[in-house]
């Protein structure tokens, strides 16, 4: 199973040997780096659950997308959101769970010069196969965007924020993963997160 935040459709690219199609997040240039995946042509990744994709490797050992059904869920997520010079775009996980997720591949996006304004992260990601939550702050969140917040539980992935976080877990039946600070200004994370 495949989990993205965005949605992504399959493109040409001919090289000497061939034609291959890939999917992918980021960017191409100085201080960016694109994160492209080889799948199947005709491919469309929706945002949300692909049920139908998984992933595999290629013949190099690099990840790739396949057409299959299995259990094993994977998450391509991004940061991409405004510009970074209001904030970079990161993906975060829990201290404690850090060792539980896989990072397969990486890229990222940015603004200026080799990234010298701000970047933007994305990831493909094995997710682990007991409950968890992944916090993505998209760049330019400086502008008052809420993060986004992916809850794991099932096998299944539940997308909320922070404002809602604690009305998600009493539907799903699970506690709150992460710890809450009530202060002056709001709802707020506590300080468990590290960057992926």
């Amino acid at each position: 199973m495949l989990y993205s935040n965005q949605k992504m459709e399959a493109t040409e690219r001919t090289m000497e040997f061939g034609t291959i199609y890939q999917i992918g997040m980021g960017e191409i240039g100085r201080g960016r780096k694109f994160m492209a995946l080889t799948c199947p042509k005709d491919t469309t990744i929706n945002s949300g659950m692909n049920p139908d994709y998984t992933i595999g490797t290629t013949k190099s050992g690099k990840p790739r997308l396949n057409k299959k059904a299995d259990n094993t869920l994977y998450m391509m997520l991004s940061a991409e959101g405004g510009y970074t010079r209001r904030g970079n775009g990161t993906i975060k996980v829990l201290s404690s769970q850090k060792d539980k997720f896989e990072v397969m591949a990486r890229g990222n996006g940015a603004d200026g010069d080799a990234g010298r304004i701000g970047y933007w992260d994305c990831l493909l990601l094995k997710a682990p196969d007991t409950d968890a939550i992944v916090r993505v702050r998209t760049s330019g969140a400086g502008y008052g965007t809420p993060c986004d917040l992916y809850v794991i539980h099932e096998g299944a992935v539940y997308h909320c924020h922070l404002a809602e976080l604690e009305e998600c877990c009493e539907a799903l039946g699970i506690d709150v993963p992460c710890e809450i600070v009530i202060g002056d200004n709001g709802i707020q994370f506590g300080n468990d997160w590290i960057t992926l």
